[in-house]
């Protein structure tokens, strides 16, 4: 996936927005996928500085890979936005083997606008709509913060690191595989599916959308500095859950988990979970809710026996709400977190599948 930066002529719009009738692809409410005229994708591509682009590489290709082009208009006023490329990839030799690998060109003037994801994820209807492809990927640079963004904005899940799959300035480069199924497709679009719930709290599997949804509303009060740099322990697969309101079906949170190892065997793993709950569904226990149904979740669908989640030590609501959910505290990792340009500590803790059935938990004073 390509994203350019600001350079020459970034206006936007192409030499022949205005005016140009297009035949329609696919569209939403904002956006349309479009043919492009002749000359439009040049066009496009010459204005796009890519910082991320690959080495140029004239050596024949061992295979023929056919590659198609769509442009990407904003539908309100007929501005191109940029162009989208999909092509096949075989993984094994049948329909079911092969994928589609998707990428865009945006031009300069688009960026920072919030309309990537929107764009992945209609280019991934269209495709599911239009073919028998089940599976969409895509390859970005870890260091490509923006492209990433709008990949799990789109509902992209990350599988890993390809090794040496790129040249860049000389030298081998690893990229991020992102891909999102057709199944994954209809769970978007079709009711959500409902996780666990209790107490008028409902966690229901995470859509496009959400987490943005959860940030805008947020307070940031303890938000962590932000950082585009990898993490050296990803790439990592990070599950997410809405939590719901289950009267209204309106958006009260978020809650995710991934998995931790404190050693090299599978006894050794725990899941790392996290939460954040908008302000106005504070303090009438949402948080704890959603987080103990999240343990009791993970507890009854995987062999994991610990689950575990870090809070900012000056968090007094997020500690509270962890200990209520049966949470007991492990201890203090000093300097853990990034926040206001310092260093912070933060309280790690811990429940066991174990301690669900003690009689000093949550669970026995009638919360589950």
């Amino acid at each position: 996936m390509k994203t350019p930066q600001s350079g020459p002529d970034a206006d936007g719009t192409s030499d022949v927005d205005a005016g140009t009738a297009r035949k329609i692809l696919a569209s939403d409410d904002v956006l349309a996928l479009v043919e492009l005229v002749d000359g439009e994708r040049e066009s496009v591509r010459s204005r796009c500085v890519d910082p991320f682009e690959p080495d140029p590489d004239d050596r024949p290709v061992p295979l023929e890979v056919p590659r198609f082009w769509a442009g990407l208009m904003l539908l309100e006023t007929g501005e191109l936005l940029g162009t989208m490329s999909w092509r096949p990839v075989p993984h094994i030799v049948t329909v079911a083997g092969i994928g589609w690998n998707q990428g865009f060109y945006m031009l300069p003037g688009v960026r920072g606008r919030g309309l990537s994801s929107r764009a992945g994820l209609l280019l991934a209807r269209h495709l599911f709509a239009t073919t028998e492809m089940d599976r969409i990927q895509a390859v970005t640079d870890p260091e490509n913060t923006p492209a990433r963004r709008g990949l799990e904005g789109a509902g992209f899940r990350l599988e890993g690191l390809v090794r040496g799959i790129e040249r860049r300035g000389g030298q081998s480069r690893d990229l991020l595989s992102y891909s999102l199924l057709r199944s994954d497709l209809e769970s978007i679009d079709g009711e959500r599916e409902v996780l666990a719930q209790r107490d008028g709290v409902v966690l229901a599997r995470a859509r496009p959308g959400d987490g943005r949804a959860v940030a805008s509303a947020s307070d940031r009060a303890f938000a962590l500095d932000q950082d585009g740099r990898m993490s050296p322990e990803a790439p990592r697969a990070t599950s997410r859950a809405a939590v719901l309101d289950a009267a209204t079906g309106s958006l009260l949170g978020l809650v995710s988990w991934h998995a931790v190892g404190h050693g090299t065997t599978f006894g050794c793993a725990a899941w790392n979970i996290e939460a954040d709950v908008v302000p106005d569904a504070r303090g009438r226990g949402v948080g704890t809710t959603a987080q103990r149904l999240l343990v009791e979740h993970l507890f009854a669908t995987t062999d994991v026996d610990r689950v575990e989640s870090g809070v900012d030590v000056d968090d007094e609501a997020g500690r509270r709400a962890l200990e209520k959910a049966g949470f007991r505290r492990d201890g203090v990792i000093r300097g853990a977190r990034l926040r206001g340009g310092q260093r912070r500590d933060m309280a790690l803790y811990g429940i066991l599948r174990t301690d669900l059935h003690e009689p000093n938990t949550v669970a026995s004073q009638g919360m589950v």
